[in-house]
């Protein structure tokens, strides 16, 4: 039987993600006079729904960018990215899902950014297109076949 993979879209841990990367961004944040400029980067309980958008956002592009073989889900209430891949390496599904989960808390941050730090922009948005890229290659990947000499 063919497997394949299901994404879960787990908010609260995505969120934490972000909340790391933007912590590291805030603290090397100084303004040209020196000052800390931590305070106005950093996400508070009222970002939220900033945030949620920006990551609905994240998860159309990444389902678009694969229509072909996946499509938007429930299971046991939470949103999923679920995959027809029949002939997917299933050594290839831990990785894959990695990717999918670095790409979402990139692109994220790539979107926070262009109102609270403009110069993380482009590098945040750099490694979401390489993560998109990676996931893509391996949830494309196929099994190899059994090569008998």
């Amino acid at each position: 039987m063919a497997m394949s993979p299901i994404y879960t879209i787990d908010k609260t841990f995505l969120r934490a993600l972000v909340d790391e990367q933007v912590s590291h961004v805030a603290d090397d944040a100084y303004g040209d006079n020196g000052m800390s400029l931590y305070d106005s980067i950093i996400l508070t309980e009222k970002d939220d729904e900033e945030v949620d958008g920006y990551l609905e956002d994240a998860v159309r592009a990444f389902v678009t960018r694969m229509y072909d073989v996946c499509r938007m889900g429930k299971e046991d209430e939470e949103d999923t990215i679920e995959f027809y891949l029949p002939d997917f390496d299933a050594t290839m599904q831990q990785a894959a899902l990695g990717e999918i989960t670095h790409y979402l808390v990139f692109s994220v941050c790539a979107a926070l950014f262009q109102s609270r730090r403009a110069l993380a922009v482009e590098p945040y948005s750099l490694r979401a297109k390489a993560s998109m890229d990676r996931a893509v290659a391996l949830l494309k990947s196929r099994k190899s076949p059994i090569q008998i000499w």
